[in-house]
């Protein structure tokens, strides 16, 4: 019974053992992905123009994080609809697509084929809503 009742508590103390270094483990892992999103979610300025046939309607200077997509940049700073990911309408001007008049836009002057919900932006960008015939 002696042998029975030590090698019972031989195991739990190795099962203790074990679930303790788990943890730290656990703890460790977890301080580590604290740190990597604290990196990524660092703070930057960017510019967002909005124009319709080639009249800007709105600028804004915004600041952001890196983590950001530009469609939560666009929700927090403008009255906008989305479908898909891909915005169709800016401050009440909805795309019509029977005319041919759609939603684009340039970060740095080059055209994006992304869904808004898709692209992240840098420091210093320059976003470029257009509302204007697409050929």
């Amino acid at each position: 019974m002696k042998k029975k009742m030590s090698a019972c508590l031989a195991l739990l103390s190795a099962l203790f053992i074990v679930g303790c270094s788990t943890n730290e483990q656990n703890s460790a892992d977890t301080n580590e992905a604290t740190t990597q999103t604290s990196q990524k979610q660092e703070e930057i300025a960017v510019t967002v123009e909005i124009e319709k046939e080639d009249e800007t309607i709105d600028e804004k200077e915004i600041e952001t994080t890196t983590d950001e997509t530009l469609m939560q940049v666009m929700q927090d700073n403008f009255s906008i609809e989305e479908d898909g990911g891909m915005i169709t309408a800016i401050d009440d001007v909805e795309q019509d697509e029977d005319e041919n008049m759609y939603w684009t836009y340039t970060i740095d002057d080059e055209m994006v084929n992304t869904g808004a919900n898709e692209t992240t932006l840098e420091d210093s960008d320059q976003v470029v809503f257009t509302y204007d015939k697409v050929e």
